[in-house]
């Protein structure tokens, strides 16, 4: 009997449901929300564990020609090819100051593979579920890549949604067209 993808989709989901699985960077199951505490841009972020493939130190990078500014390049990683991208321009789009970014994340997703640079590394952190903020106020551009946050020491963590940020039309499409080479998160720069 040969189903659908998205009906298999769908009956994975429903058994997942009903098992009590909870999916990765919610809540373990003492209700504590588990993830890492990094820094893009200078923002404090968190996300949620089995989100990232890894943080490895930000790889050498060869430059791609036509590609949008926060492309730094490609880097040999792994035996294949990983897309690194700025952090700092990806969302603020600006070049960082300050310290080097030696480290980055790498995020896999269907269809998406890449390292964004972090500006920081904290720590593995695990806090309780139920102190999760969804009214703080986020960086304005990091909001639309986040879903709520905590509090944490004085500083205020917003929890990066990465299947958001890969959905973004922008990330997708590295290509530094005319049509494209001065839009950032479809807002003009």
């Amino acid at each position: 009997m040969n189903m659908p993808a998205i009906e298999i989709l769908r009956l994975i989901e429903r058994l997942q449901d009903s098992n009590g699985v909870s999916l990765p960077g919610e809540t373990d199951g003492d209700g504590y929300w588990v993830g890492t505490a990094l820094a893009i841009a200078g923002v404090p972020v968190l996300v949620g564990e089995g989100e990232i493939e890894e943080v490895i130190e930000t790889p050498a990078a060869t430059p791609i020609p036509g590609t949008k500014p926060w492309v730094l390049g490609v880097a040999a990683y792994k035996g294949a090819l990983l897309p690194i991208y700025c952090g700092d321009m990806l969302f603020r789009g600006q070049p960082y100051t300050g310290r080097v970014r030696d480290y980055c994340m790498v995020i896999r997703r269907p269809g998406m593979y890449f390292g964004i640079t972090l500006s920081g590394v904290k720590r593995d952190l695990r806090l309780p579920a139920a102190e999760r903020d969804m009214d703080h106020p986020v960086d304005p551009d990091f909001a639309r890549f986040t879903e709520g946050g905590f509090h944490y020491g004085d500083e205020f963590f917003a929890v990066l949604d990465l299947d958001k940020l890969v959905a973004d039309e922008n990330l997708a499409n590295a290509s530094a067209t005319r049509r494209t080479a001065t839009r950032r998160h479809g807002n003009d720069q």
